[in-house]
């Protein structure tokens, strides 16, 4: 097949979690036989640090039947009136409700269509972007594959409804009424964003509730379709993961930017719920809690974490390492029931053999997760609490589990299994838009 491949990020096998499962789908579909067209629509500024190190990565592939355009940026076809004054205000207002300005990448169709049309391929698959989603869903003759994590609404819609752990001011009536405009706005948003979708032949999504949520908003061809990781070469197992003098016992509490809609929830049960029980069930037990990415926890929150035993490292050069040497990785993400998500970062602890903990509600987003099989799930603080005390104590606990992980993940979820499957459907969306208009195939 012929593929006209969009991403919000270069690729990038050493990267973020959206640039690792781009890789993965651009160097496998090569690998199994497919010409790549590759196309990145980018969302930060020109010129930027994050614009730089993207293009380099783009300059790095070298991989056969990977074609790759120059970089379309956001910003040439966004930009928000500079204008002062009530009436301007008044009219970004106005304005601030349509598909342009709250999908300004729908801007790029007519470029993105063109290289499109001349490169004549079979399909267009659209990687975890919805930049590419507003950019591509008007074009018609070419089936659209959207490979999805979260529906656009949902982060802002849990922000907006917990205005005060997101430092979303109410104080005032004018306050209440931006709160209010905001909610309306997002509304419109979610409606832009199902009509996009359901202009595609089919959307994948990494969490059966998404898939669930176009479906039940009339899409044919919403469908569960696992997220991905490439497999971990194997090493042996750290031993500083049991308790010991030197080192205290170390659990991973957070993975990714520490100030994303997930993980502001997460830190805020996990500070204000999680460490006063576990200071208490450990008693003089030295233990600590890493949280490893880049950005900084909501000022909300950072005052529950405001304590020696957490540890804010940031950027970690070696994560693998980490979850290693790691007694447990602990996921809140999906503590609050007005955001559940599909969780990367579970893949990579799996992969690794790491034991993991998480509130419950994330099997709702991940069918395969399972309760004492691949994972030790708690509905309460005082379960998950229970939990983690479990594995540090029980050595062989904490192993079965995180083999476990490993089995699920070799099954479900490692991304030669997963791309092949992928591309399976592509074709069988083309099949079905062959026979549809009444041509052999």
């Amino acid at each position: 097949m012929k593929i006209f491949v969009l991403l919000s990020n270069a690729p990038d096998p050493a990267g973020e979690a959206i640039e690792v499962v781009g890789h993965e789908v651009v160097e496998k579909a090569q690998r199994l036989g497919h010409s790549v067209f590759l196309q990145v629509i980018f969302r930060d500024p020109r010129g930027s640090r994050a614009a730089e190190l993207a293009d380099q990565a783009l300059r790095r592939m070298a991989l056969p039947n990977v074609v790759v355009y120059p970089m379309l940026y956001v910003e040439d076809v966004a930009g928000p009136s500079s204008k002062r004054g009530g009436a301007a205000r008044l009219g970004r207002l106005l304005t601030s409700f349509t598909l342009r300005r709250m999908f300004p990448a729908s801007g790029l169709g007519a470029m993105v269509e063109r290289r499109v049309r001349e490169a004549a391929v079979d399909a267009i698959v659209s990687i975890w972007s919805w930049e590419s989603l507003a950019a591509t869903y008007h074009i018609r003759d070419v089936p659209k594959f959207v490979y999805y994590g979260n529906p656009d609404h949902l982060p802002l819609q849990a922000r907006l409804r917990h205005p005060d752990l997101f430092g979303i001011p109410t104080a005032t009536p004018a306050d209440q009424l931006w709160l209010w405009c905001e909610k309306v706005r997002n509304e419109r948003r979610k409606r832009l964003n199902i009509r996009m979708m359901n202009a595609c032949e089919v959307t994948a999504n990494n969490s059966i509730l998404d898939a669930e949520f176009y479906r039940g908003h009339g899409h044919p061809h919403s469908i569960y379709l696992q997220n991905m990781w490439p497999p971990v070469k194997p090493e042996s197992q750290s031993t500083s993961t049991a308790e010991s003098p030197a080192r205290p016992i170390k659990i991973i509490g957070s993975v990714g930017n520490l100030g994303a809609t997930g993980n502001t929830f997460a830190l805020a049960y996990l500070g204000r719920e999680i460490l006063p029980r576990l200071a208490a069930r450990f008693n003089d037990r030295p233990f600590e809690i890493h949280l490893l990415g880049k950005g900084t926890p909501a000022p909300s929150v950072a005052a529950f974490l405001n304590d020696a035993r957490i540890k804010v490292r940031g950027w970690v050069e070696d994560i693998h390492e980490e979850f290693r040497s790691a007694a447990a990785f602990l996921v809140l993400t999906n503590v609050n029931a007005d955001f559940l998500v599909g969780n990367t970062r579970i893949l990579l602890a799996w992969t690794l053999g790491t034991c993991v903990i998480m509130h419950e509600n994330s099997r709702l987003a991940m069918p395969e997760i399972e309760h004492g099989v691949n994972a030790l799930l708690g509905r309460t603080p005082d379960e998950l609490v229970e939990r983690i005390v479990a594995v540090v104590d029980d050595e062989a606990l904490r192993l079965r589990i995180g083999q476990g992980g490993q089995r699920t993940f070799d099954t479900y979820y490692r991304s030669d299994v997963v791309v092949p499957r992928m591309f399976q459907l592509i074709q069988d969306m083309i099949d079905r838009g062959r026979t549809a208009s009444g041509l052999p195939v």
